[in-house]
């Protein structure tokens, strides 16, 4: 015969008496607690979950004597931490690395780099080969972008020395431009005083005939 009880939170839920004493959850408020005896029920025997009486005679436990049952239940269920770390999945494990490395006939193979230095027969011609790194593809695009990138910085080298030479030459034509001006600026002077030397003695000459 079913009984009537009640929650922590006062709603009314209906129960077996066998079930007396087990722990459930609230279907209204969620809220977890022990199923209390039925006041009319006979005593039940000692359980772990439920009150356990000596004789039939005692008296039968308070209306909410389930309250107090509920909240040890719920002090010894341990409480969710919302501040607990979350432990984070386990990052996939990286793909190993693949070299494509061509047979002597041109097809392709997918080699793992612990497969490198063997002696292979190719799936498609049989024809056997040795898989070594600088035969692959990946290591001569490498080595293709490095000699560019060599050529580009020899280039700039070069752009930087020629444009110093043309720094230094024009310097220099400079120089030689001034130095013929200020030389042909001082030899004035001089000329300017040997012709009228000249004029000078001739008219001595002149003047003792």
């Amino acid at each position: 015969m079913s009984f009537q009880f009640q929650c922590p939170q006062g709603h009314l839920l209906e129960g077996d008496p066998s079930q007396a004493g087990q722990a459930v959850h609230c279907p209204t408020c969620g809220m977890l607690f022990l199923i209390p005896a039925p006041l009319t029920a006979p005593a039940q025997p000692a359980s772990s979950f439920g009150p356990a009486f000596d004789s039939p005679n005692e008296p039968a436990p308070g209306r909410f004597a389930h309250l107090a049952a509920a909240t040890t239940a719920e002090e010894a269920t341990p409480s969710s931490d919302p501040q607990a770390p979350v432990m984070e999945a386990p990052e996939p494990p990286a793909e190993p690395e693949l070299l494509h490395i061509p047979c002597p006939n041109g097809h392709e193979l997918e080699t793992p780099l612990d497969m490198l230095d063997q002696e292979v027969l190719c799936p498609t011609c049989n024809a056997q080969f040795r898989l070594r790194k600088k035969d692959s593809r990946e290591y001569k695009r490498k080595k293709a972008e490095a000699e560019q990138i060599k050529e580009i910085k020899t280039g700039n080298l070069w752009f930087s020395i020629a444009i110093v030479a043309a720094v230094l030459v024009g310097l220099l034509v400079v120089g030689l431009v001034a130095m013929t001006i200020f030389g042909s600026t001082k030899g004035l002077p001089t000329k300017g005083k040997k012709t009228a030397n000249v004029l000078e003695s001739r008219r001595l000459l002149e003047s003792r005939l």
